[in-house]
């Protein structure tokens, strides 16, 4: 079953520390003018202030700082890098601007340099929130997620309730298998944000990982008070309770998915799967038939209107649904054998054939697929065609007792005694159970004129199954000359 992947709706937030330092009184106005421009978010005005500033003051690292971090702003990255990195120059003690270069980094997806630059930062500024948050941040980018949680638990005891830390911490733990802690973590933050749904949400899928359904049921259902068109959590939540066995309300919650959803294909799959498990066989054909609408190329789909319409006898309708399922995935061996399937119940001997035969020639090392070839050769009397794909089959799967059998019954039927008493004994010593094995066994010997060892075997065959009618017929004839044994 497809669900919808785990995602939270938020995303680590680099901070950007602030680029307050004083300079000459001349220009301190204008500072506080840019300063000012930054807060209220008119990074265009406050832009354009620092060009002047610039132009007049080129190597002013605290005028540079600003510049670089007014293009961090404007997602101008290349020149935030620049003068961002001049400032440095100028004044490489400013955590500051290593802080906002590493963040610039990062948004250029140059994460090792952003670490750099963040574990500077730390170092100059080692009770600075912003360093030891961003580091978590870069630190759980590259992988390094034991390291991450190391700066997010730094951050916290700086800031120990800030919603960003206490996410981030969590997804660092989360991503290094710290299931339990990662749950600690995102509990915490939810007490600062009780009305995060996104965050509930993700609290709900790490209880359904834990197995914990109560909890997670209790998530996903609270992320839906907080918002009742959130498809994903409509759809999860309808997992868990089928996972429960609670079907009618799984049911209900994937059909309110279909309802809010944009893309109903999951959703109506999901409710085909559950109304089937609830043997609403109709109402389930018209989910994937939804679904489907939703996505015309899903295999998946077809092949379970096929498999549903074949229960239902409807064999034209089921090789439809099978046929296209195959078109659009010719190799997939489910649905080909579905298929070979419906032309057999539907007594199509013909395609049957051809299914199964096109079936070998993609598989040609699927055992399983050259016995069923053969047993239907050995069905339409084909029996070179048969012996052939029943020995191919047996070089791919020795201890196969359904083709020894039939090999045997094969070379019984050709008087070649010794080769079938040969197969005949391989499909016992692979299947001791075998009834039909241990009666034709007794037919060969009594054909050799090992009477004796017949009536053995015919015993046998009797004393693990009391009622089977082969072995009971041969007992009863044996001694009438005019009457030939009786194979299976």
């Amino acid at each position: 079953m497809k669900h919808a992947p785990r995602l939270l709706p938020f995303a680590a937030i680099l901070v950007i520390a602030s680029s307050w330092v004083c300079v000459a009184d001349e220009y301190q106005a204008r500072l506080e003018r840019v300063d000012a421009l930054y807060r209220d978010g008119a990074y265009g005005q406050a832009k354009a202030e620092l060009d002047e500033l610039v132009s007049v003051l080129p190597s002013n690292p605290v005028v540079l700082r600003w510049r670089g971090t007014v293009a961090l702003a404007l997602g101008e990255l290349t020149d935030a890098i620049k003068y961002l990195k001049a400032s440095l120059a100028r004044d490489p003690e400013s955590a500051v601007s290593c802080n906002n270069l590493g963040t610039a980094y990062l948004r250029s997806n140059m994460a090792e340099p952003a670490a750099e630059q963040f574990e500077t930062a730390t170092r100059l500024e080692p009770a600075g929130f912003e360093g030891h948050y961003n580091l978590g941040a870069v630190l759980s980018r590259l992988g390094q997620y034991e390291k991450a949680s190391g700066s997010y638990e730094k951050a916290l005891e700086i800031r120990p309730q800030d919603f960003g830390a206490l996410v981030g911490y969590g997804r660092a733990l989360e991503a290094s298998g710290d299931t339990k802690n990662a749950i600690l973590q995102y509990e915490l933050a939810r007490t600062t944000a009780p009305d995060n749904a996104g965050l509930v949400q993700t609290l709900g899928a790490l209880y359904a990982d834990l197995g914990n359904h109560t909890k997670a049921i209790a998530m996903y259902s609270e992320a839906i008070k907080l918002d009742s068109s959130n498809t994903a959590a409509h759809l999860q939540l309808g997992a868990v309770l089928y996972r429960q066995g609670e079907y009618e309300q799984a049911a209900e919650r994937f059909s309110m998915a279909a309802a809010t959803a944009t893309d109903k294909f999951v959703a109506y799959f999901n409710l085909g799967q559950t109304l089937c498990v609830m043997q609403k066989f109709d109402e389930a054909l018209a989910a994937y038939d939804n679904a489907l609408e939703a996505d015309p190329t899903s295999v998946a789909a077809y092949e379970q209107m096929g498999l549903l319409y074949m229960k239902g006898q409807q064999w034209d309708k089921a090789a439809e649904a099978l046929e296209a399922a195959a078109a659009l995935e010719p190799d997939n061996r489910s649905v080909l054998a579905s298929l070979a399937a419906c032309y057999a119940s539907a007594g199509d001997e013909a395609k049957t054939l051809r299914q199964r035969e096109s079936i070998v020639a993609r598989f040609p090392d699927d055992a399983d697929a050259h016995r069923r070839l053969a047993a239907l050769y050995f069905k339409l009397e084909l029996h070179d065609e048969a012996l052939r794909e029943y020995l191919y089959a047996l070089t791919l799967k020795p201890g196969d007792a359904q083709a020894h059998n039939n090999i045997g019954l094969i070379y019984l039927s050709r008087d070649n005694l010794s080769a079938a008493g040969v197969h005949l004994q391989s499909a016992i010593e692979a299947d001791p159970g075998n009834l039909y094995a241990i009666n034709n066994l007794g037919v060969t010997l009594e054909r050799k004129g090992k009477t004796d060892l017949a009536v053995e075997q015919y015993r046998k065959a009797l004393q693990i199954d009391a009622g089977f009618g082969p072995a009971a017929s041969n007992l009863e004839r044996l001694g009438e000359s005019d009457v030939a044994p009786s194979s299976g």
